[in-house]
């Protein structure tokens, strides 16, 4: 049963599996981002789930904003375009990461109470349009980023948060986990018939699929991953990833998708 809604009114709120500081962060709310409350125990943590990909984690209540179901159906008209962006209030600024949600309201960025000015370059949710160009402009936008498991921003991603970003940037939806993504879209049979924009699945010795990334062309990747501690871009041939700084071979292709 949903309690109530909300907005994310901080840069980055982590999403936690557990109501702990101490439990695993197992994704991210970006400002601006809605979810459903579940339930808020005595504590102030909030179990939610995310209107972007449904995925539900424990964060803390005061890192929401409260909203009407009314507000939660509206869908935010921009999205944050760059790493520079922030709010400016009366007193004081806020960074926004890429890929924020900017709902505006007579002229002002709300997150419920939170009323500012946005300052820096926005997409318009309108014109996002899902094209080689744009997903590997948009990837690119993340290199170097550190590699942090559930992170879903600049300031810490993982291999999944990626691929989900750099497709809501390009106007479409993906689940939060690799295994998620990895049952959606359409089957890709040969690496060499691969495109900008695919994406790569890789499975562990028990046949598990635990990483991801988007293929730049049949022979390049772009992935955040935990080995390199960043987001790098590293060969890829049928075997799967060969790192570029290692030398080695770092993971096994289990399959590829595509979702355009």
């Amino acid at each position: 049963m949903v309690l109530t809604y909300a907005v994310c009114n901080v840069p980055v709120m982590p999403l936690r599996s557990e109501p702990s500081h101490h439990a695993e962060q197992t994704s991210q709310l970006l400002f601006g981002e809605r979810a459903e409350v579940l339930e808020i125990d005595n504590n102030e943590w909030a179990r939610v789930r995310c209107y972007w990909d449904d995925y539900i984690g424990w964060c803390k209540a005061s890192q929401l904003s409260f909203i009407s179901r009314k507000e939660y159906g509206k869908h935010a008209k921009f999205l944050a375009a760059s790493h520079s962006g922030k709010l400016i209030f009366d007193e004081a600024e806020m960074q926004l990461p890429l890929g924020a949600e900017i709902h505006l309201k007579s002229g002002k960025v709300t997150a419920g109470f939170f009323h500012g000015k946005f300052k820096g370059k926005r997409y318009s949710v309108k014109k996002l349009n899902i094209a080689e160009a744009n997903l590997k402009q948009t990837a690119m936008l993340y290199m170097n980023a550190p590699y942090q498991w559930g992170g879903r921003s600049v300031s810490g991603i993982d291999c999944s948060g990626l691929s989900q970003m750099v497709y809501k940037l390009s106007g479409q939806k993906l689940q939060r986990d690799a295994w998620q993504q990895a049952l959606e879209g359409e089957t890709v049979d040969f690496l060499q018939n691969a495109r900008c924009g695919d994406l790569a699945f890789f499975d562990n010795a028990d046949g598990k699929i635990t990483h991801v990334g988007m293929l730049l062309d049949e022979a390049t990747i772009i992935h955040a991953t935990e080995i390199a501690g960043r987001v790098v871009v590293d060969r890829i041939d049928p075997g799967g990833i060969i790192s570029t700084t290692l030398k080695k071979r770092t993971h096994n292709l289990r399959l590829v998708k595509r979702f355009f």
